[in-house]
Parts: structure tokens; sequence; C-alpha cells
């Protein structure tokens, strides 16, 4: 409720200081000029836009230049009437507006009577000379058309080849996930960071989206990559608009069956061989018209699904001698016994940096060697369901599994004419889904992928008040909320579950106090699989905005003034209760860079209970976090004559940091701060640590929380000026020339994306277990946190003051926050082509500086200063010494209240853990730091044609070189030297869709009087496509030693490379090989999507559609990238199809339209 206030009091304010708001709208405008013969302006005529669907009429008059314009027209087709006394009127009719579109329309009046009126009735072609923006719209013809089939709106922004999918694959872009709304990236990197609008409404919340409409309510879809008008913002650049549809004059609608069944489908999965499981009912229907004609208007939608579809899986499971510790009949790649080393028995000669280890006899682990709780794990897992794709047997479980989808969507929106003056809308939009699968391994270790809710509410009211025929006051309100919890019922084990897999040490109690709830412990078998559930989510958050804009007329200014508010809070948390991650190089050869190709096994690490401090238990405190975001912008669109128009804008943007509500935040650790023990009494470091540091330690280190005085992360900028310039020239009637300049500044809030990602140290605990020393490990699975020796790091709250996390690692928030900034350049040639085809070429280049944001989900990622690091070049110099066991100088120094980190905790260290400036802390990372930038170039062209003569379509190509700064080694990261290094995205793109109408039957070019009987069975058909290529992504390596070219001739799903060239990296050698190849990519991939469709007219309202859509048409098979781990037997080889490639899958349809 208190927010519910503090939201309220601030729209309050910002109505009492000045009267408007900033809205960043979705209608459009439609301008143009009126002359006469003679090509004079003709100064105070009449125009009337009249919109064909619901009749309500506008009217301005022409300023001394002849010149009119109508802002805040909704999308749609509409009539434009001139007429001037002594002039016979014109009229255009069939003008399509278009979301965010700016048409012009011009007209010449010739001297007549009023009855001698000239129509033209052919449709505008809407060349943009006004405005030198960037953006693609879809119409509502395409949208009722094409195949998509997630049935997700926002995918259609996929057609402009600028936009490119990062969120899983289009097939699961479904409206339910709402990352898939805003996890694209619109010409550079701005997945995670678009501004998302539905009826003009922010529906974006953190990184994600929240509610999606079905498509049937949706009138039409825009995408820009470069909007040059100041009142869009709060955005890396991309900015996504969807309009719904809206009751009319006449009532109208739809109800739909959409199905599809396994029978119908080919294979899945080619390479598992697995069926098709795809079963799906999708129902529902729309309704709309009018309350009181020309008055008042509703729309309502309704949706529903029931629906299963399929996942793979794969895992390598043991066979059932190695269930038992028995590897004598477990191979190689090269078809070798695959050694197994004992761990425990590790020599270490750190004079010659080598390693050795003992092999169990027989290559059987014994009995009483296996770790009990390993052994009662192994009990729960279910056994290999075939011989695996090699002699090593990976991949010997392959199946095909059930996704469930219970899902409803419903939607109303009330349009209302006021009067002559104001307008205004109101829209209720929720849906609720619930998500399963089935264990599809019959045991409590199965994973179960995203059982849960998604539930989303989404409200909006807008006015348009048109105070006089030159200023227009725009407001709008609207509200969001979010709902996303991880709840799956049959994959609950409880306390129990635990009880079962440590049956003897309950090491977990103080971590599972108040968790939702319980689930198999997360193992991960490196190269083998993942089993149980480790990171879960339970997320809730909430954001109002208030918003709109003033327009002035002034003749050759059109001018634009604006103030924007949006409020976001909730509660949300991340519980991860504990991963164990079983590694094969502790039971290969050597800990030294070991060829576990060879020798060493992951199950057998398993089976032995090694583990170390990759391992991690945690325990996670709700937060609730509070933001606001604050934008006010200038326009003027400035014509200085019928030809030129500047868009000349500015914006100003204020964001708070993030404010936990009960200040439970950590700001940073200060390391100007001394430790006053340690400096009293500092720890006595070994003499082999002393004579290989360059400096001495540094015992300084404090850590700040938030507080009363001190509430915010960070230290949020306040000077984010954003300008904004374009030109656009109307070469002539037919082309026109646009060159636009935008300033972007990327929000924090979908930087860091979920407030889980928001540091609240002291009150979160993540203990690990103890590292392994010398390739000897120091931790059980079965006790692996022993409570004499390692016990787990409790939740303290704020207890331990500036101690917290000492012995340990933090990262935290850059302090002095600078906003990444994007700037966006285009420079578009358009041009009408005959038959009313639109074709542009553009340049365009986007340079983001201050890059902050590492994906679309947000978080710290890798964009940090890593500040705790010691010169690698030591490593090159000293070798296997830093690598020797020495005793911990921290071992039982100080107390556990004021040295609470595990590193008090070990009796022995390697000597590399105390070369850092601060030995006395793990790593230590600043996240957010402000020191890398991306660069983006692409040429696009694209062609389009609105819809008539009975076919429509849009083809685009996009070539692009995009470059981030990277470090490219330890070393360059060591000394902060940042190399630029170019993206290893597809530098082609091509999209294109389109629609034809059969020219047969009533209605239609031929057989126009055909007998009704052949009329239904020649005439009515239609089919739409939507065909998609990409090239190939670079292939990405780690650091390797290599020798050769890398590149062949003739690569092969067996041989996509050159393997010879790659061998494991030699051990103390810095990184001398590139991240990528020029020329060497994977494999590339294609769709195409196609429909077939019969209408039957039933009455003169009612008409009745059948179709046919086949995904995947031709059922292609596009291969998978290829396995890139020098270690691992399928190296080089690309098994099995990419990700999103299932085989044909059918959906058949029957609509009714009144």
């Amino acid at each position: 409720m208190r927010k519910l206030i503090s939201f309220w009091r601030s729209c309050l304010v910002l109505t009492a200081c000045t009267g408007l708001c900033l809205a960043q709208d979705y209608r459009a405008r439609v301008q143009g000029n009126v002359l006469d013969q003679t090509q004079a302006a003709v100064t105070g005529a009449k125009v009337t836009l009249t919109n064909q669907n619901t009749g309500v009429e506008l009217s301005r008059l022409t300023d001394s230049s002849g010149r009119f314009l109508f802002d805040y027209v909704a999308p749609g087709t509409y009539t434009i009437r001139m007429e001037m006394a002594g002039f016979s009127p014109f009229s255009q009719e069939n003008i399509t507006v278009l979301t965010r579109g700016d048409v012009t329309v011009n007209g010449t009046l010739s001297v007549g009577g009023i009855t001698q009126t000239v129509n033209v009735s052919e449709s505008v072609v809407a060349l943009e000379f006004n405005t030198s923006t960037m953006s693609q719209t879809v119409t509502g013809k395409m949208l009722q058309d094409l195949p998509i089939l997630a049935r997700n709106p926002f995918t259609l922004v996929l057609l402009d080849p600028a936009v490119v999918n990062r969120y899983s694959t289009v097939a699961y872009r479904n409206p339910f996930y709402m990352q898939a709304a805003n996890g694209v990236d619109v010409g550079g990197a701005t997945g995670g960071r678009n501004d998302i609008l539905l009826d003009g409404v922010p529906i974006g919340v953190d990184s994600r989206g929240s509610y999606s409409p079905s498509m049937d309510s949706v009138q039409e879809v825009s995408i820009q990559q470069n909007s040059v008008d100041a009142e869009f913002g709060f955005s890396a650049g991309g900015n996504m608009s969807v309009s719904m549809k809206s009751g009319t004059n006449e009532y109208h609608g739809t109800g739909y069956y959409f199905g599809r069944n396994p029978a119908l489908n080919a294979l899945a999965n080619r390479y598992t061989r697995s069926e098709n499981l795809v079963r799906q009912h999708i129902g529902g229907g729309t309704i709309g018209g009018p309350i009181f004609k020309n008055k008042l208007f509703t729309f309502f939608s309704y949706e529903r699904w029931s629906k299963t579809e399929p996942r793979e899986g794969t895992r390598t499971l043991p066979t059932d001698l190695e269930r038992t510790g028995d590897f004598s009949r477990s191979l190689n790649a090269v078809g070798g016994l695959r050694t197994i080393y004992d761990p425990w028995s590790t020599q270490f000669d750190a004079a010659t940096s080598t390693a050795t280890r003992t092999p169990f006899p027989n290559n059987v682990i014994p009995n009483s060697r296996i770790d009990p709780s390993a052994a009662i794990v192994m009990g729960d897992l279910w056994k290999p369901n075939g011989p695996g794709d090699d002699i090593t047997g990976t991949n010997n479980f392959k199946i095909t599994y059930p996704w469930w989808t219970k899902y409803y969507n419903l939607s109303n929106r009330t349009d209302w004419n006021v009067n002559d003056k104001f307008r205004m809308y109101a829209r209720y939009s929720i849906f609720r889904t619930r998500l399963d699968n089935n264990n599809y391994g019959n045991s409590p270790a199965t994973p179960s992928d995203n059982g849960g809710l998604m539930d989303s509410l989404n409200a909006a009211a807008d006015g348009v008040y048109t105070m006089n025929p030159s200023t227009v006051l725009n407001v709008r309100f609207g509200a969001t909320y979010l709902e996303d919890d991880y709840d799956s019922d049959w994959a609950k084990v409880g306390e129990a579950g635990l009880q079962k897999v440590w049956p003897n040490t309950p090491w977990y109690t103080s971590y599972i106090q108040g968790v939702p709830a319980i689930y198999y412990p997360a193992i991960s078998v490196a190269g083998k699989g993942g089993f149980g559930k480790g990171s879960t989510w339970f997320y809730r958050p909430r954001k109002y905005s208030a918003s709109g804009t003033l327009a002035k007329d002034r003749g050759r200014h059109y001018m634009k003034f604006g103030l924007a508010y949006r409020h976001s809070y909730g509660t949300s948390v991340n519980p991860n209760l504990m991963n164990w991650i079983f590694s094969p190089n502790y039971t290969a050869n050597t800990f030294i860079s070991p060829n576990t190709l060879l020798s060493g096994d992951s199950w057998a690490t398993f089976l032995l209970g090694a583990i170390d401090n990759s391992s991690n238990a945690n325990f996670k405190t709700p937060q609730n976090i509070i933001r606001d975001q604050w934008g006010l912008f200038f326009q003027d669109d400035f014509k200085l004559n019928r030809n030129l128009t500047l868009n000349l804008g500015l914006r100003y943007e204020y964001e708070t940091a993030p404010v936990e509500e009960l200040d439970r935040m950590s700001r940073y650790l200060d390391l100007t701060n001394p430790i006053p023990e340690m400096q009293a009494a500092p720890p006595q470091m070994p003499g082999a640590a002393t004579a290989i540091r360059t400096a001495a330690p540094i015992y300084n280190g404090a850590w700040v929380f938030t507080d009363e005085n001190n509430r915010a992360l960070y230290r949020a900028p306040k000077t984010i000026f954003l300008p904004r310039v374009g030109i656009a020239y109307r070469l002539n009637d037919k082309s026109a020339l646009r060159i636009g300049y935008a300033r972007y500044a990327i929000p924090m809030v979908n930087a860091i994306g979920s407030s889980w990602y928001v540091p609240v140290d002291g009150y979160n605990a993540t203990s690990n277990p103890l590292p392994s020393v010398e390739g000897i490990p120091n931790a059980r699975f079965s006790n692996p946190f022993p409570a004499e020796s390692n016990p787990l790091i409790p939740s303290a709250g704020k207890s331990w003051g500036r101690y917290t996390n000492l012995g340990q690692g933090a990262v935290w928030f850059q302090q002095d926050m600078k906003a990444g900034m994007n700037d966006r350049l285009n420079v578009t040639l358009q041009r009408e082509l005959p038959t009313g085809i639109r074709a542009d070429i553009t340049y365009f280049y986007a340079y983001t500086h201050h890059h902050q944001a590492p994906n679309i989900w947000g978080g710290t990622g890798t964009v940090d200063n890593t500040i705790n690091m010691y010169d690698p070049a030591l490593n090159y110099q000293y070798k296997g010494e830093v690598d020797r066991r020495v005793n911990n100088p921290f071992y039982g120094y100080m107390t556990p209240d004021t040295f609470p980190g595990s590193l008090r905790n070990q009796r022995t260290v390697t000597v590399r853990s105390l070369l850092s400036p601060y030995p006395q802390y793990g790593s230590l990372r600043e996240a957010f730091w402000d020191v890398y930038s991306n660069r983006y170039h692409a040429l696009q062209l694209k062609a389009e044609r609105s819809f008539a003569a009975g076919y429509s379509f849009m083809v685009g190509y996009n070539y692009n070189r995009e470059a981030t700064t990277e470090f490219f080694n330890d070393d360059d990261r060591y000394a902060q030297r940042l190399t630029w290094i170019g993206s290893n995205n597809p530098r082609h793109r091509i999209s294109s869709a389109g629609t034809l109408e059969f020219p047969f039957g009533k209605g239609r070019r031929f057989g126009s009087n055909l007998h009704p009987v052949l009329n239904a069975i020649f005439g009515g058909w239609s089919t739409s496509h939507i065909v998609m290529w990409n090239s190939g992504p670079f292939l990405r390596w780690g650091q390797l030693n290599v020798t050769g070219d890398p590149i062949i001739d003739n690569p092969s799903p067996d041989k996509w490379f050159n393997t010879s060239a790659f061998a494991v990296a030699t051990p103390y050698t810095p990184r001398t090989n590139p991240w990528q190849y020029p020329g060497l990519t994977g494999p590339g991939y294609w769709s195409w999507d196609g429909t077939l469709v019969k209408y039957f007219q039933l009455t003169e309202r009612f008409r009745l559609e059948f179709r046919a859509e086949a995904y995947n048409a031709p059922n292609s098979f596009m291969l998978n990238q290829p396995n890139l781990s020098v270690t691992d037997a399928r190296f080089g080889k690309s098994i099995g199809p990419a990700a999103g490639n299932f085989g044909r899958e059918v959906q058949y349809t029957v609509r009714v339209h009144f």
C-alpha cells in the first residue's frame, strides 16, 4: 500500500507541476499539403480525416503554406477529404495508417464546383518524407495470414532483417515466456534492453516483457531500429510497439480452433528417431463493435491453450559395470582403456611442474572407496536406453519427452469518442499459464525443467484532448503485474529427500529454512549430464507508469513537450539450494591440463565423491527492490520547405539506483580502509609465497552496507542528456533521403534484470567445500561441510559489519555508475517502385560505450573489473611453484565473527592463492564496470508491398560486422588492456514473408461469376509463407595449442574443421590463439513455414476459413554447431539437429469470420 501511495503521489506532483506527461505513443501522423493547379498553397482549406471503420472524423484547416497535420491517429484505414470554396473537393480513399507511421497525402484542388469531387481510391504507398526514424510495421493482413508457430505477435519483429532472436528458438517464443518479447537484438546488442509498448503503455518489466496479446486481437506490430523522435527512450535503441484492435461501427469477430496431432507430423528428431509429441488444442475468439455508434466501441478477445510439445533429452549414463565402480570395459576415444586414477594418490613435483597419479588396480574402484552418498544417488539414476554415439558410449540415453501447457488469455478494450475534442480508451488484459513436464527417468533425480506458473496482468487508460486546432494533450496511465514462480509438485522431495542422500550428516539444516520447496540436489556430471534441480525462482514484480505529450503545431514547427514517470517494485528470490559438480580431471592421470579424452571419467569422480570449491550451497533471502525512472523531452519537427524536414530533439532521463525496502543491500568493499587486526598482527606469509610476490600484501577491506542515510545501491548519474537529429529530404514524389542520429541511454533497470541480481551479502550466504590442493581433493560428497572443519557460513545480516565477506570472494556494483550510451546513425534511401513496392537501402551504425549489459537476462555477467588478480606472468615464470602446497597463514586466524569466510578453515593452500594483492579475500569483482564498448555496422536492403491486387510481401537482407572490446587473455585483463574482438554472430541474414490470394473465384480476377459449386471448389484459396536464412556463426575458441590451418575445404558433420590443428594448451603459458578464425563458421540455418487457406462465404456476413499450416514445410534437417571441446570424443563433429529444428509439424485450423 505504501508503494501505491508513493506512486500516485508522484503522479499528482507530476500533473501539478507540468499539466502534461510524456507518452511513447503507438499512434501515427497524417500530414500533407493542399495546392492548386499552379502548385500554389491553398490557405484555409478544410481537411477531414475519416476512419473508414468507426466513422470518427477529425478536421483541420491548412496554414499559410497549405500544410495540414493530424497527430495521434490510431492505426487503421482512412479517407481524407480536402475542400475549399471555388474548388472541386479532393478525396483520397484507402489510406493505410500504420503504427508509428508518418503518412504524407498531398492534394491538388482544381477550380470547379463542390459537386465535382476528384476521388482517388488507390492505396497510398507510405513513403516517409517527414521523419528520419527507421521502422518496420507488420499490418493486420499479415498478422492474420502468416504462419506464426508460437502465436506470439512479438515474434513478427523478426521479419525485420536487423532483428535477431536471442531467446531460445523461434519455436519456443510462446506468449507466456515473458523474456521472449524482449529477447531480441535490434540493430546490434540490445536484447533485454529494448522498450516494449502495448497500445503505447510500457509492458517491459526489468529485462523481460510481461503481457502478450493473442494474435487475433492485434492490429499491427511495429519495430523501430532508430527512433529520432525524442519521446522514445528508456531503451538501448530498440523500440517494439503492438497496437490492439478496437471496435468499429459494425460488429465483427472471429471464432477459431487450432489443432496439432502427432499423426500428421514428421519425426521430431531424426538423430534420436523420436516421434513428434506435439498435441495442441487452441480455441478462442474475438468480438468487437459499437456500444453507441460513432461514440463508444468495445473489443473483446479470449484464447485458451491445452498443449503438449516435445523436448529433447540426452545423457551419458553409467553402464551396469560402471555403476559398481568397474571401468575395466570403458573405452576412450581412440579405443584404448579409459584409465581411472586415484586423486588421493597425487604426487606433485613443483620443480618440474609435473604431477602423477596411481591408477586403480584393474581399473576398478574398490567398493570401500565408493562414497556412500554417491552410491545412494546412483541408485536413484535410471539406465541407458541405447549404445551411444561411439565406442565411448556418449549419449547412451536419448529421449523426446513432453512439456505440458495450460494457458488462457483474455483482453477487453473500450474506446470512447466523447466529443470532437476528447477521445479516450481503457483496456484490461490478463493471461494465466501452468507448465510442467513428465518424469521421463521415473526417478526423483529427473530434472523438472520448467514446472510452475507464469501469469501477467496489464491495464491501461489513455486520453487525447484537442485543446484547439493546433494544440493536443495526451495523458496515459498503465499498470503491469507479473508472476513467474517455479513450482513442480512431482519433483519435490522435501527434507526427507535430503535425509535420504545424507542420512547421517544433516549439514543443510540451516539453509533450508524458509525455502519455498526442496528439490532433489542439483548434480552436474561433466560431459555426461545434469540431474536434480538447483536454481529455482519466485518472481513477482509490479510496474506503474504515467505518461503523455503536449503537441503544438506552429506552422513550420511541430513541437512536442513531455514528461514521464515509471515506478517498479516487487518481491523476488532465486533459491539455489545446492549445486554439486564432478569433473573428470580428478580421475585423470594428472591435474595439470589433463587430456581427459584418454583418461579420467566424471562418473568415476562422482563415485569417489571428490568435490572442491566449484560446488556450493546457498541460502537466499527474498528481496523487495524499488526503482523509479523519469524522462523529459522536447521535439521539434521543423519543415524548412515542402521538401526538407529537420527532426530536432533533446531528451533527459534520470533513473534512481535500486533501493531495498528494508535496507538489506550491500554497496561496496572499501579497499582503502585498513583491517585493524591485520595491521596490528599481520599473518605470517610462507616463504614460498613471499619469494614470488612482487609487492607486500595489502591488508585492507571494509564491507559497506546500505542504511537509512545511504539507501541506494550506487550513485545514479544525473546528467543523461540524449540528443536526436534527423533530416528527411523529399527528392521527388517517389524518393526520400533520410538521415537520423539518436543517442540512447541503457536503462540500468534492464541491465541489472531480475532483482535477485542485486547484492544482499550477509543476508544471503554461499558456502563452498574446501578447494583441492596439489590435485588432492579436500572435501567429499558424503560430508561436504564438516561442522568441525568447514561449517556452513550462516546468514548473519549486517552483524559482521565491515568483516562481511572477509575470507571469501565478493561482487559489488561500481559506485559512480555511468549510464551505458548507444549512439545510432542511419542513412536511408527510400524509393517507390512500380506496383506499389517500397524499397529501402540503409547504412546503419551503432556504437555503445560504457557497455554494461552481459545478456538478455541481465545480471552481473562478465562486464566487470577483476580487482584481486595477480600478474599471470608469475605463472609463466615460476610454473609449478605457484601450485605448491603451503601452510595457510589465515588458518584459524582472528575469530569466526571477524573472519567469517571459509579461507579460515583451510589448513593448507596453494601458493597462487597467496599472490593476489588482497590475499585475505577470494575473487573480487566490481560489476557494471564502464570501460567496455560495442560497435555495429550494417548494410540493410528492404522491399515491401502492402496488400493490394491479391498479394503482399516483405523481404529484407542484413549484412553486419560487429565487434566488442574484450580482454584477449589473462595478461590483458591484468593490465586492463582492451582489444576489439569481432562478434561471432552470423554476418548475413535474410527474412521474407508474403501472402497471395489465388486469382480464381468470386471477387477475384478470374472466374468472378463462377457457379457457386465451382466457386466452392476453385475459389477462395490463398497461401502465405515465411522464409528465413542465417549464415553460420563464427566458431569461438578457448585457449588451445594451434598448429596449421584449422579450415578444411569440405566440412562435413563428421569433421567440420581440421581437428588435428588443435591440442590441449600447454600449462603455465599465455593464450596466443585467436578467439575465432576468418571463414571458420558453423552450419547456417534456414526455415520455411507455409499455409494453405480456403475460404467459404456462408452468408453476406459469415465466412468460414479452413487452414493448413506446415512448420518446417520441406522437413529440412539443420545441423547443430560442431563440438569444440578438444577433450571430447565428439570434437569437430556436428551431431544432431540445430536447436529448434524439429521435423515438419502440421497445424489445422478452422475459423469463422463475421
